[in-house]
């Protein structure tokens, strides 16, 4: 039991990355929440990278956390980072060679055996690993015969252009990956992303026409009161849809929301514009407010309607007079149609 407590505290650590496991377990925990996030919204590309830099996270943590080299007495412990650690005995080593790229120990029956250290890491420059050499070189035991030889090519190295170079490719490849992801995905299309047109939900229209409308005092028609507004959830929209009236005309508002699915899907503003069209109506275009609306006038009536980015709203004055649109008719849906816009940018 002494010979084991002395042992232990002459153990040595050779090349360990102090902060290294910490800070990859930071990172696995952030890309792991970016996949999840991505997959949540429907980002494909953004969720393939998140999930392929969170392996590649775990498998540094792992490698970091197990595959540790240190000297003990008169053995060498190799860890792994899959499988069990491996002691060799310092009499069984013939020739280690120390390269930045991955050192190795000859032993004398042949077996070419992969060190974890010393190594070249992005966390360690050239001076730490040179402290890593040291360290190996202190604990090989010299004195004793079949001690094993120490070979530091210049070629092996870890210099700090060579340091300079791997977290150029690093960056590069990163970027490369991130770059061809937001690409494909275009998440700036979604509601979320910072300045982006697109929303996500539209206003009670019940509550807008109410509003713009209460000096001509309206009620809710059609339906009754209670089951207004009316939602009709399709396959590629949401269409919340109000009906008001009065003793001459029958008001309606309609917000048809074409919202964000994800990256394998049209871009919420480019199907709303398909179901829109760009073939202006018969009655052609109604400037209200120094705004465009589309405009069609039918036997007692007048529609209007627009697209604003990934919505289109649709107002419609139907007359119950019996010659016909009044001369207000085209003021009253305009006012309603200024203020269905303005709900919906507020």
């Amino acid at each position: 039991m002494a010979g084991q407590g002395d042992e232990d505290l002459t153990r040595r650590a050779i090349g360990a990355v102090r902060g290294a496991v910490p800070g990859y377990a930071v990172l696995l925990a952030l890309l792991v929440a970016g996949t999840v996030l991505a997959h949540r919204e429907g980002l494909a590309w953004l969720r393939l990278c998140g999930a392929a830099l969170s392996l590649l996270a775990l498998w540094r943590l792992v490698w970091h956390a197990r595959a540790r080299l240190t000297a003990s007495g008169a053995l060498l412990r190799v860890g792994a980072a899959l499988g069990e650690a491996r002691a060799v005995p310092w009499h069984h080593i013939r020739l280690i060679t120390v390269d930045a790229s991955g050192s190795e120990a000859l032993l004398r029956d042949g077996e070419r055996l992969r060190l974890p250290a010393p190594r070249g890491h992005l966390a360690q420059g050239p001076g730490a690993f040179e402290a890593a050499v040291a360290r190996l070189r202190a604990a090989i035991p010299e004195a004793e015969s079949g001690a094993p030889a120490l070979s530091t090519p210049p070629a092996g190295a870890w210099t700090g252009r060579r340091l300079l170079m791997r977290w150029a490719v690093v960056l590069v490849a990163v970027a490369v990956a991130a770059g061809w992801s937001l690409r494909s995905d275009h998440p700036w299309d979604a509601p979320w992303w910072p300045g982006s047109a697109t929303v996500a939900s539209v206003p009670d229209p019940c509550a807008v026409a109410e509003e713009s409308l209460a000096g001509l005092d309206v009620v809710r028609g059609g339906l009754p009161a209670a089951e207004q507004p009316t939602v009709t959830e399709a396959e590629e929209f949401r269409s919340v849809r109000c009906e008001l009236a009065h003793d001459e005309a029958r008001f309606t508002l309609v917000y048809r929301l074409h919202p964000w699915r994800g990256s394998a899907e049209a871009a919420p503003a480019d199907a709303a514009g398909e179901s829109f069209g760009w073939t202006p109506y018969a009655g052609g275009g109604l400037d209200v407010e120094g705004t465009t609306w589309r405009r069609e006038d039918t036997p007692g009536g007048i529609e209007l309607s627009h697209r604003r980015s990934n919505v289109v709203i649709t107002v419609a004055r139907q007359s119950w007079a019996p010659d016909g649109q009044p001369a207000d008719a085209v003021a009253e849906a305009s006012l309603l149609a200024a203020d269905a816009l303005s709900a919906l940018d507020g």
